[in-house]
């Protein structure tokens, strides 16, 4: 883990003489302490008017700070520490200097989605706020969520709905084009930017199994497509979404974990995809060999997990899980050899360290 930006700013997210102002895991509030007088609270240069609000810590008194776990104790001494600050403390703690990162990903369960049960066609985990205009198109294990939903609209643009960090409703579309930075597929604006799709059928629809209900309805059909973008430059050859493994094999997340997708040719396996249109779900068989399928996703899945093993500490493993949802994920944690190591439940929006062993 690393402080990308700031580690300590003032109560306004600055000082910046540009007004691009930020957070951080510590806020200095001289004004805030113990026998403070005449401080202000910015300096006469300084602008307010944070697109995202005041950061946290500033928007709480003294006491309701002390009950969320941020010690009163600092307040006095005109201090403020951020939930970011203990986030943060769940890599810089446990995940000591000569710490090496081993494989992890959260996976498909045999019981149905992480956000979505058996039966249910409905996406789980929240509102999607990767939804948005420059997000990555990426493909990881299926969890069920809305980051992974996708509505073929009447113009055949594949368009993701939520919300911004402001809360003000957002959609976006699969582009048209590769990125030349990213060398993948982003999301855009669903105008003359996004790319129009036709869904041409490889097979007959099958049955899918993970939300196959009791009851008479055999469930939601799966058909096996290649999605050929339609509104290419002129002239150019027949290009397909495909599947594209990343450089590094994925590193320790492996090929399953944010592997890409771009525009190639259309036939070969790379091409092929499940699309399922009452579940949103866009999946590919390519991986499976690695482990199983993948889902096409906005950015990244809700719930994430990194493991470390740690020589230098008294526990020789670390497992790192967040959850970005807005509801509790259970899960299974196991070991390399598929063994399980034990089964818990982590809250929404929140972050655990599992040591041991």
């Amino acid at each position: 883990g690393w402080i990308e930006w700031n580690m300590l700013l003032d109560a306004i997210g600055g000082p910046n003489h540009l007004g691009n102002l930020c957070d951080s895991p510590l806020l200095a509030v001289p004004y805030r302490a113990k026998g403070a007088h005449d401080i202000p609270k910015t300096q006469k240069w300084e602008h307010a008017g944070h697109p995202f609000g005041l950061p946290m810590g500033d928007n709480f008194t003294r006491d309701e700070l002390d009950a969320r776990g941020n010690p009163a104790a600092f307040v006095d001494k005109g201090v403020i520490i951020q939930p970011i600050y203990f986030y943060m403390g769940h890599i810089s703690r446990h995940v000591r200097p000569g710490s090496r990162a081993v494989h992890a990903l959260v996976d498909i369960s045999s019981k149905g989605r992480t956000f979505r049960k058996v039966g249910h066609v409905g996406a789980g985990g929240g509102i999607n706020d990767n939804a948005r205009v420059g997000m990555e198109v990426t493909l990881w294990p299926c969890e069920g969520s809305t980051r992974q939903s996708w509505k073929l609209n009447g113009r055949g643009q594949l368009q993701v709905f939520g919300h911004d960090w402001l809360g003000k409703p957002t959609t976006s579309c699969i582009g048209k084009s590769s990125n030349n930075t990213f060398k993948g597929m982003l999301l855009t604006k669903c105008s003359g930017y996004a790319g129009s799709f036709d869904l041409a059928p490889l097979s007959a629809p099958t049955v899918d199994t993970d939300t196959e209900s009791d009851s008479k309805d055999d469930g939601p059909a799966k058909v096996l497509v290649n999605i050929v973008l339609r509104n290419g430059a002129p002239n150019s050859p027949k290009k397909c979404l495909v599947a594209k493994p990343l450089g590094n094999g994925g590193g320790a997340l492996g090929p399953r974990g944010g592997s890409q997708v771009v525009l190639g040719k259309c036939g070969n396996e790379t091409a092929e995809w499940y699309f399922d249109e009452q579940t949103g779900e866009i999946t590919s068989d390519y991986f499976i060999e690695e482990g199983g399928e993948v889902c096409l996703t906005t950015g990244w899945p809700f719930l994430q997990a990194g493991a470390f093993e740690t020589p230098s500490a008294q526990e020789g493993k670390t497992v790192v899980i967040l959850n970005e949802a807005a509801s509790a994920a259970n899960f299974v944690l196991k070991d390399a050899k598929g063994r399980a190591i034990m089964s818990s439940s982590i809250p929404a929006h929140s972050i655990q360290t599992v040591l041991f062993d």
